[in-house]
């Protein structure tokens, strides 16, 4: 468990130092609300509701919010695998018998596009993945991305304000470490934030407890 949270520690220090490098050379991040990428075939898992309520109320008292996009609460998830291009056939005997994941919340951080709840995977996502990655036509995400789990709650559309960095930076143990145990799947077709009026509901995996 140790070597987990530190390679976790190690991967999200990584991909923060990388979006401050970005955008000091290209500059600031922009995103356009109104024409998100997409249509994109994604297997996630929705983040509870007392949860997501619960970070989203943290993220109303960060300073230096106002010009970046908010996820919905209801869209708060953590993708476990794109799954564009994938055969889906062989998904629903791969995903039999898995059990409901449990994820460490490890605080919050910054991608180049993102703020971001960092999350420590569990064997079961890792075993998860590992098996989703021989489906084929899927292709994998270049680590350190590949190992790490998160959930996107602003997506950046200015420069990322002094006062935000250091609000986030004080805020990362604001949810207190808790432990979410997460029992269901879901494949989705959305954009790149999930914005509910364009997101279909593909098929529902619930994770029975063993």
């Amino acid at each position: 468990m140790l070597c987990n949270w530190l390679g976790t520690r190690a991967g999200f220090s990584v991909v923060e130092a990388d979006a401050r490098i970005h955008w000091r050379l290209r500059g600031a991040p922009s995103f356009d609300p109104l024409a998100p990428s997409g249509p994109f075939t994604t297997l996630v898992a929705f983040l509870p509701p007392a949860f997501a309520a619960r970070l989203t109320s943290v993220i109303d008292t960060l300073p230096g919010i106002s010009e970046h996009f908010r996820y919905p609460p209801a869209q708060l998830h953590v993708t476990i695998r794109n799954l564009d291009g994938a055969d889906l056939s062989a998904l629903p005997a791969l995903l039999a018998g898995t059990r409901p994941l449990l994820l460490g919340d490890v605080g919050l951080g910054f991608t180049r596009e993102t703020l971001l709840l960092r999350l420590r995977t569990d064997k079961v996502l890792r075993r998860l993945r590992a098996r989703l990655d021989g489906i084929a036509g899927i292709r994998p995400p270049l680590q350190p991305l590949r190992r790490l789990a998160f959930a996107n709650v602003l997506r950046l559309d200015a420069p990322v304000a002094g006062e935000l960095l250091r609000s986030a930076r004080e805020h990362r143990d604001a949810l207190g470490g808790e432990q979410l145990e997460l029992d269901e799947l879901t494949l989705v077709s959305t954009d790149k934030v999930g914005s509910p009026d364009r997101t279909e509901i593909l098929a529902r995996y619930p994770l029975p407890a063993p």
